[in-house]
């Protein structure tokens, strides 16, 4: 049992260290002007967007410029400015986000602030979600927030959410089944003599000394995503304020 519960806790630490540091495809846009101007653009865009969520990194891996979020950011990005070539003026911009809904967010964003590009055929603007809805549906399970949170917005797209859904199902799973079964390895069975005489036997698990640990296991998953729930919701009315329109 004690194997079984340490096996258990790997699994979580490791799909939760994969979902912080995963990174997928990035966007890819060209600007025609120089990298210094696309520059400065790009810092007024995202001081507008995501003010105090931003950081410059000196480590540009290559290109000029390079801004991260910070932690606390609702959004998450890592924004490369560089130079299409060492022969052209023109700019390149590259978009990487751990969620492939936001580097299409920021692409669109871009390409509308820098470009001048007009909205594509069927975007539409967004509609507030609430933060109070959010945090109850998390209470139920973590997937539920996920889900309310990725619909009708553009910060998570299908994958997004079928990835995260079924990281926080996983995990609950994982946690409350290896505190159920931990607590009903330790529980002390039944004697045929007990039984003989009809005694009561040992407690439930949900109301024996291990209880404790049961609520534990089914609470850690919703306090993890309470952060996670909320800069979801921030991020998505900070884009209603904005008036952006999006393609999703």
């Amino acid at each position: 049992m004690k194997r079984f519960n340490l096996y258990c806790s790997a699994i979580l630490i490791f799909a939760m260290l994969f979902q912080s540091s995963g990174i997928s495809a990035a966007e890819v846009i060209e600007v025609p002007m120089k990298p210094e101007d696309a520059n400065m653009q790009i810092i007024s865009i995202l001081t507008k967007v995501n003010p105090d969520g931003h950081v410059e990194d000196y480590k540009t891996e290559g290109f000029i410029y390079r801004y991260n979020s910070t932690f606390f950011s609702p959004f998450s990005h890592k924004i490369y400015i560089g130079r299409m070539s060492q022969r052209s003026i023109d700019s390149l911009v590259r978009v990487e986000s751990r969620e492939k809904g936001q580097e299409k967010m920021w692409r669109q964003i871009f390409e509308a602030e820098l470009l001048k590009t007009p909205p594509a055929e069927g975007a539409r603007q967004l509609e507030r979600k609430s933060h109070f809805f959010s945090q109850t549906l998390n209470l139920i399970t973590p997937a539920f927030s996920v889900m309310y949170n990725s619909y009708d917005s553009p910060l998570m797209d299908f994958r997004d959410t079928l990835w995260a859904s079924t990281f926080y199902f996983i995990a609950d799973v994982v946690l409350v089944g290896g505190a159920i079964l931990y607590a009903r390895g330790k529980r002390p069975s039944k004697s045929l003599g007990d039984s003989i005489i009809n005694k009561r036997g040992p407690r439930a698990v949900e109301q024996g000394p291990d209880a404790g640990g049961i609520i534990g296991a089914v609470a850690l998953t919703r306090l993890y995503r309470i952060l996670g729930a909320a800069q979801d919701t921030s991020a998505h009315n900070q884009l209603v304020e904005l008036e952006y329109s999006f393609s999703f």
